[in-house]
């Protein structure tokens, strides 16, 4: 993305063609959301965990390294191609978690990560779209349909990540009191 007319709602994109020459390609949209370049912080990209891309590179279901066996990452530093997102780390959190204990004690991963993330797109003022989605853009919905629909605007889901959710980050999550965080996907492996 180069430029965006907000008024004529036209983005100009840039890409590569066949050749690998740059060319500009210009879009209409009704929504457009953006999200920043995503990278990874010196001290990964440098570091012998490091993908050729600068993530920590592990395995996207068990958050394992794939070189180092008593490696595990999360969050914005690993290459699991998800949502560099708050909700992604807290899911994975405790699948690390697991995980770890079990390679201490020489056993398989217990637990596979779906690839979760949540991303609340603002589409007016009192409403938005709480997404809850895993890996390949597969619905993942944790609250109940009447709260949040996760592709519909909703001015349920707007109150509940303006009003309820920063409260209960800051009371609850942060203090190790969590639900919908447990590990339930079962590595079939183990």
């Amino acid at each position: 993305l180069v430029a965006v007319d907000g008024a004529a709602k036209m983005a100009t994109f840039r890409e590569k063609d066949a050749s690998g020459a740059d060319v500009e390609i210009v879009r209409d949209f009704d929504f457009l959301h953006v999200t920043p370049p995503q990278v990874a912080a010196d001290a990964v990209r440098d570091s012998p965990l490091a993908d050729a891309a600068g993530w920590i590179d592990v395995d996207q279901a068990t958050l394992r390294h794939k070189k180092y066996a008593n490696v595990f990452a999360l969050g914005d530093a690993c290459n699991a191609p998800n949502a560099k997102t708050a909700a992604a780390a807290r899911k994975q959190a405790p699948i690390v978690a697991e995980n770890l204990l079990a390679a201490m004690a020489g056993a398989p991963a217990p637990f596979v990560y779906d690839g979760y993330g949540s991303c609340p797109l603002t589409v007016e003022r009192g409403k938005i779209v709480l997404a809850e989605f895993g890996y390949g853009g597969k619905l993942l919905p944790t609250f109940p349909k009447w709260l949040n629909d996760g592709v519909r605007p909703s001015g349920l889901a707007w109150m509940l990540k303006a009003k309820i959710l920063p409260w209960v980050y800051w009371n609850l999550m942060f203090r190790g009191h969590e639900w919908f965080a447990a590990p339930s996907n079962r590595n079939p492996a183990a």
